[in-house]
């Protein structure tokens, strides 16, 4: 389904730089690396495009919940979460009568140990699909092109030959960006590491940001390197049954991302303050002003959807680009 959706998305990013490029400036969160994420989750999931804006909304209450700009108290969050397992509900409902060739019906049919999963299985499963696919590469997108304004020889090397660069370059803004800073884990045994005991049903948070700057495991950790090699980070996690499942989808999306920028926008540069998410949880950026040399649009005509029609989320604030009406 993931090499299906390539030239959906190749579409998508064109039209995502078709609505920038011409103004010379963007606000790059919100008209650059949100759109993207956002439309590749709903398309595999199957999500109608009307109903977008909502996901998008709600997946914002939810990891920011302590930002007051996405949720002014705790009930906020709980709020997003309750309607989006109402939502949900409603869609497996739906695909249980009408069965559709998505990620939807795939887990509505699909069963572990024999058994399918339960009303909250499917509900837990379908919030975390809709968080960790459109808020994580986001945030991994951002958090790169910093990376390549603070490391501007990179963007040189890299915008000299993106296909060259690709792979290398992908895994470098995983790393840097570590969009899930931590994650929670409880203990099956006893066990001691670096002295610390860990009891039979401890909660451990790990910090997978503080690995990913280890210096025990990278050269110069605090530099944005592009050619690093080996770099095995554990931005996707660390391998088994807890890595993550959208990593090819990830990593396609940051490769049509900074190519589609590095082709059309070669001179993007920072033009302000950043504004950072305020939270231990994600590594989120929620506003970042770049200006760059105008260049003519190529008036992308979007392709058919794989399910429905085209079109934009028409999601506004962190994240999420309007389509023009020209």
């Amino acid at each position: 389904m993931i090499n299906l959706l390539e030239d959906y998305l190749q579409n998508r990013t064109d039209m995502i730089i078709d609505n920038v490029c011409e103004k010379g400036h963007a606000e790059f969160v919100t008209e650059l690396s949100a759109e993207l994420p956002l439309q590749a989750i709903a398309e595999m999931m199957g999500i109608p495009l009307e109903d977008r804006k909502r996901i998008f909304d709600w997946t914002n209450s939810l990891i920011g919940a302590s930002d007051p700009d996405f949720a002014q108290d705790e009930d906020d969050a709980m709020g997003a979460m309750a309607e989006l397992f109402a939502y949900s509900n409603a869609l497996q409902k739906q695909r249980r009568d009408t069965p559709a060739d998505d990620i939807i019906t795939t887990l509505l049919s699909a069963d572990v140990d024999g058994e399918k999963l339960d009303e909250m299985e499917f509900d837990t499963f379908f919030m975390l699909l809709c968080v960790a696919g459109n808020e994580t590469t986001r945030n991994s997108v951002s958090r790169g092109m910093h990376g390549f304004f603070e490391f501007p020889d990179q963007w040189e090397l890299y915008r000299s030959d993106p296909d060259r660069y690709a792979d290398g370059m992908v895994e470098e803004v995983v790393r840097w960006a570590t969009p899930v800073l931590n994650f929670r884990r409880q203990a099956l045994q006893d066990y001691e590491i670096g002295g610390v005991k860990i009891k039979e049903g401890d909660k451990v948070v790990m910090w997978h940001i503080a690995a990913n700057r280890d210096p025990r495991a990278f050269d110069d950790p605090w530099t944005f390197d592009i050619t690093r090699s080996p770099n095995d980070h554990v931005g996707f996690g660390g391998g088994g049954p807890h890595f993550c499942l959208g990593a090819n989808l990830a990593r396609m999306e940051i490769r049509l991302m900074f190519k589609g920028l590095a082709e059309r926008l070669p001179d993007i540069r920072l033009a302000g303050d950043l504004a950072y998410l305020r939270s231990n949880f994600i590594g989120g950026i929620k506003a970042m002003p770049v200006e760059f040399t105008p260049t003519p649009s190529t008036h992308t005509v979007p392709l058919a959807r794989l399910g429905s029609a085209a079109g934009a989320s028409g999601t506004t604030g962190y994240g999420g680009a309007r389509e023009r009406d020209d």
